[in-house]
């Protein structure tokens, strides 16, 4: 059954209501057969027969997978939480537990290479307190840097990635605390362009309301990154393959995504790189590529009195529309 020994970074599986889904996942973590696997599920929606059904398969595929000798420890939420505060909760639970560990969401499925690949540099940048997360996604042919990953700012989807304790501190689901004037002079330092900087206070704004509708935690983990200084690890192999771009989920509904089953390659053995600085232009590809393609291109220049409009309020402190309707 298992390609590996026993391996002992700690895993935590992120899962709600998807069996066929969670049980690709499983087979992968099972090869590994981790000493230490944290599973956390969100309830079933309230009133929904067919959630309650599904999370029970869910929860029967992980008794029926875990076959090795291993600590499990569940987090089974009775409630649903939803898909921001759920795995929020997960991932502050986990770290009650562990000081660092892999997290992976039950739409992506790793490529066998991304736990050694997670454990190793999990264990090589664990005192360096600026590198806060290892990513394992790649959209591009494009490679950066000389090693076989780089730095970022680390703005990538988290479905498959690994971080510590100590960069989760940070984490602030609500971000009240942040301003705009904070975040857009944070990512300055990054070397942002405005576009990419407007884009993302458009997102704080969206979490000082209402955390985009309780849909949010990975937004709010990235701009604590970049709001505290740190840095992120990317792969220059893609190293995991969302699956979850159907019907069931949230956020990824359109399968002609382009983070959609990409295929998985191989990353070992691991070439260090000669260069620990940010790849700039890796960082403003991926917002190009998955964020805001739109915003680019002939599309790009049609939107310019739009962007220009949305500037201009800004400026103002105007939200919403220039004119108030009267009764």
């Amino acid at each position: 059954m298992a390609i590996n020994s026993m391996f002992n970074t700690p895993i935590l599986l992120i899962t709600f209501n998807r069996p066929d889904h969670v049980r690709l996942v499983m087979t992968e973590i099972r090869k590994q057969q981790p000493t230490q696997l944290f599973v956390c599920q969100d309830g079933a929606r309230e009133g929904n027969a067919l959630d309650a059904e599904r999370v029970q398969q869910v929860r029967d595929v992980i008794n029926e997978l875990v076959d090795w000798p291993c600590e499990l420890s569940t987090l089974y939420h009775e409630k649903n939480l939803g898909c921001g505060p759920g795995p929020a909760a997960g991932i502050t639970w986990f770290f009650e537990h562990v000081e660092f560990g892999i997290i992976l969401e039950d739409d992506a499925v790793p490529h066998p290479d991304f736990f050694e690949y997670a454990a190793t540099l999990l264990e090589k940048y664990n005192d360096d307190e600026s590198v806060r997360a290892i990513g394992s996604m790649k959209l591009y042919d494009e490679k950066f840097g000389d090693g076989s990953y780089y730095f970022s700012m680390m703005n990538r989807t988290l479905c498959a990635w690994a971080t510590w304790c100590r960069a989760w501190k940070y984490f602030d689901y609500e971000m009240q605390q942040y301003t705009l004037k904070d975040l857009n002079h944070a990512m300055k330092q990054y070397g942002a362009t405005l576009r990419e900087r407007e884009y993302w206070q458009e997102r704080l704004e969206e979490i000082h309301k209402d955390c985009l509708g309780g849909t949010s935690w990975d937004q709010q983990f990235w701009m604590t990154i970049w709001l505290t200084g740190g840095k992120g690890i990317c792969p220059n192999s893609n190293l995991s393959t969302n699956i979850g771009f159907d019907e069931m989920g949230t956020h990824t509904t359109d399968g002609s995504n382009v983070g959609s089953c990409r295929a998985l390659e191989s990353i070992l053995p691991i070439v260090e790189p000669t260069d620990i600085s940010i790849q700039r232009q890796a960082d403003l590809l991926f917002h190009k590529t998955y964020y805001a393609p739109y915003e680019y291109g002939w599309n790009g220049l049609k939107r310019i009195l739009y962007r220009w409009n949305k500037r201009i309020k800004r400026s103002f402190g105007v939200k919403g529309s220039w004119f108030k309707r009267r009764n």
